[in-house]
C-alpha cells in the first residue's frame, strides 16, 4: 500500500556552509537531489528528532510535522557557530512518498492517499515526541540501518550510536501496540 504524507511547511537551510553543516550534524548522508530519512541525535547519542532530508542546488530542506520543524531548527541553531547558514521555516505544500521498507523516497506532484505525520509515525513505528522525550536510542527502533549511516564519518552523537550498535544490544524496543499506542517493551 502506498502511503503519502502532506506537509504544509518546510525547514530550509541556505548559505555556503548549509550542506556541509547539516551533513556534519545529522545521522545520514545528504544526497544531491535525493530525499532521505535521518535522525538528529544529541551528544549523548539519543534521538532528538527524525525527519526527511532533501538537498537541491546547495540548499537543504527538512520535512517533518510543523511543530517538530521548530524544534529541529532550534536544535540545529545551537551548533551553527561561525558558519554561513540561514534557517527559515516557510509555507510550502509538498506531498512526500516515503516507503521505508523498500527504500523509495520521492516528492510527488499529486495528493493521493494522504496521511498526517502522526499517523505516519504510528504506521511505521517511528518515535513520537513523547517517546523521544523519554530518552530513545537509535538501536531501540527498527529503523537503525535506514536512518543512520555508520560509514559516513562523524556526526553529532556518532560515537555513542556506534558504540551501542557494535558493542551493545538494546534492552528495550519501540513498538506500536494493537490500540495504536507507542510503547517501549523489554526484550
Amino acid at each position: 500500500m502506498s502511503i503519502n504524507i502532506k506537509t504544509d511547511k518546510v525547514l530550509k537551510i541556505t548559505g555556503k556552509d548549509a550542506v556541509s553543516f547539516v551533513d556534519s550534524i545529522v545521522s545520514n548522508n545528504i544526497n544531491v537531489n535525493g530525499f532521505k530519512p535521518s535522525y538528529l541525535l544529541g551528544p549523548d547519542g539519543k534521538i532528538k528528532s527524525w525527519f526527511f532530508l532533501y538537498e537541491k542546488s546547495g540548499d537543504v530542506f527538512i520535512y517533518q510535522d510543523n511543530d517538530e520543524l521548530d524544534l529541529i531548527m532550534e536544535n540545529l541553531k545551537i551548533y551553527a557557530i561561525r558558519i554561513d547558514c540561514h534557517f527559515e521555516i516557510f509555507d510550502s505544500q509538498i506531498f512526500l512518498h516515503a516507503d521505508l521498507e523498500n527504500l523509495k523516497y520521492e516528492i510527488l506532484d499529486s495528493s493521493k492517499d494522504l496521511i498526517d505525520w502522526k499517523s505516519y509515525e504510528m504506521n511505521h513505528e517511528l518515535p513520537s515526541r513523547k517517546i523521544i522525550d523519554s530518552g530513545l536510542l537509535p538501536n531501540e527502533t527498527k529503523w537503525l540501518e535506514i536512518f543512520v549511516d555508520f560509514e559516513k564519518g562523524c556526526f553529532l552523537g556518532q560515537e555513542q550510536a556506534s558504540r551501542i550498535k557494535y558493542r551493545g544490544k538494546p534492552r528495550r524496543m519501540l513498538v506500536t501496540n494493537d490500540l495504536g499506542i507507542q510503547e517501549m517493551i523489554k526484550i
